[in-house]
C-alpha cells in the first residue's frame, strides 16, 4: 500500500464531471460545508475511475492498463494487477468487503451492457473474466436475459454482493476460495409498490453490516418531483423486507447513479464527525439522476418525512455532463463493533 497527497473537500462530496475544459471539470461539492472547489486529485484527473459504496475507488491508467484501489480521503493505494482486456464503456464497481480488514476481498467490475464481470481478489496476480446467465420469464413463458447490475441497486454485506432479481427472489454472489464468483438466490417477496405511483427508483444500501432497500417514488410520471419514500431492512432470518421509519441518528444514506437509472448507487455514511449542521443523521441525500438536466439534491428526513432541495451545481447551468454527479464517500461508515448479519 502507498499514499499520496489528495485535493478533496471534506467527504462525502459530489463530483460533477463536465469533461470539457480542465478548469471546468471535476467540480466538487462538500455536503458538510456546502462549499465547492475545482481542485482535484491527479488520480481523478488522469485515470479512469469507478466509485464504490465502500469509499475506495478503482483507478485504471489508460496508458498502461495498470489498476489500483484509491482512497480519496487520504490518498491511500492498494495495488492491483493490470487489465488484460479493456473495460467496457459502461460499467459498475463494487468491493465484496473491506479491502484492508479482509484480505480475501474481491474487486468486481460489472458490464452494464453484457452479462459479464471482471473479478480480482486483493493480492491476486491477475484479473479474471466471468460470464453469467440470468434468464427471466415474461408472460407467456417468454425467456429474457437479465443483467444483474443494470437498472437495479447492488450492495455488499458479509462478503456477498446482493442484487435485485425478481419479484420473489433476491440474488447474491458468493466468492469461493479461489476468488471465483458463484451465483445464488434467496426466496423473498419484493415490497409492494402502489399502482398510484408508476414511477419509482430503488436502491440497495449496506449500512453497519445490514442490508437496506430504499424506494423513491415520483409524482406520477414527473421524475423531477419526489412524492414519497420508503425504507426497508432485510431480516435474513425469515427472510423478509421489513419497513422501518429510521435508519439511525448516527448515519445518512447517499443515493444516486447513472442517468435514467442505468446503474443505481447507494452508500451509508457515519455522521459522527459532522457536528454543527453538516451531514444530518437519519437522512437520505438523493442526487436525482433520473432528472438528467437538473441533478437536484433532495435531503429527505426519514423520521418526519420532510424534504429540502439543494442545487449544488446551479452555476453549471443545464449543460449535459459526461456523467451525472457521483458520490465520493469516506470509508468509516461500517464500524467494527457492529456484527454482520449472517444468512
Amino acid at each position: 500500500m502507498e499514499g499520496e497527497s489528495s485535493v478533496i473537500l471534506p467527504l462525502p462530496v459530489l463530483v460533477h464531471d463536465l469533461g470539457t475544459r480542465a478548469e471546468d471539470s471535476l467540480t466538487q461539492y462538500s455536503i458538510s460545508t456546502r462549499a465547492s472547489s475545482t481542485a482535484a486529485s491527479d488520480v481523478l484527473r488522469d485515470h479512469r475511475c469507478f466509485e464504490t459504496p465502500q469509499g475506495w475507488m478503482l483507478a485504471l491508467d489508460p496508458a498502461s492498463s495498470q489498476t489500483f484501489l484509491f482512497r480519496p480521503q487520504d490518498g491511500e493505494r492498494i495495488r492491483l494487477p493490470p487489465l488484460e482486456e479493456a473495460l467496457p464503456l459502461r460499467c459498475k464497481c463494487l468491493l465484496s468487503d473491506n479491502p484492508i480488514a479482509k484480505p480475501g476481498c474481491a474487486v468486481v467490475v460489472f458490464d452494464l451492457d453484457d452479462s459479464k464481470m471482471w473479478t480480482c481478489n486483493i493480492g491476486a496476480s491477475k484479473w479474471e473474466i466471468h460470464r453469467y446467465q440470468l434468464t427471466m420469464f415474461l408472460d407467456g413463458d417468454v425467456p429474457r436475459e437479465k443483467n444483474m447490475a443494470k437498472c437495479h441497486g447492488m450492495a455488499a454485506v458479509g462478503g456477498k454482493i446482493y442484487y435485485e432479481i425478481t419479484a420473489d427472489e433476491l440474488g447474491f454472489i458468493r466468492f469461493n476460495c479461489d476468488g471465483s464468483p458463484e451465483l445464488d438466490t434467496i426466496a423473498v417477496d419484493m415490497v409492494d409498490l402502489p399502482l398510484s405511483m408508476p414511477m419509482a427508483t430503488t436502491y440497495l444500501v449496506e449500512s453497519c453490516g445490514e442490508l437496506f432497500l430504499v424506494v423513491i417514488f415520483f409524482d406520477g410520471d414527473n421524475v423531477h418531483k419526489v412524492a414519497e419514500h420508503a425504507v426497508y431492512k432485510m431480516d435474513f432470518s425469515r427472510p423478509a423486507w421489513c419497513k422501518v421509519d429510521s435508519i439511525g441518528d448516527d448515519r445518512a444514506f447517499l443515493l444516486g447513479g447513472d442517468r435514467i437509472g442505468i446503474s443505481n448507487f447507494g452508500a451509508s455514511c457515519s455522521t459522527a464527525h459532522h457536528d454543527g449542521g453538516g451531514l444530518r443523521g437519519n437522512c437520505m441525500y438523493f442526487l436525482n439522476h433520473m432528472a438528467i438536466t437538473e441533478n437536484f439534491l433532495h435531503v429527505i428526513d426519514v423520521g418526519n418525512g420532510t424534504e429540502q432541495v439543494q442545487r449544488p451545481f446551479r452555476h453549471k447551468g443545464y449543460m449535459m455532463p459526461v456523467r451525472p454527479p457521483f458520490w465520493l464517500v469516506p470509508t468509516e461508515c461500517t464500524p467494527g463493533n457492529r456484527q454482520h448479519i449472517q444468512n
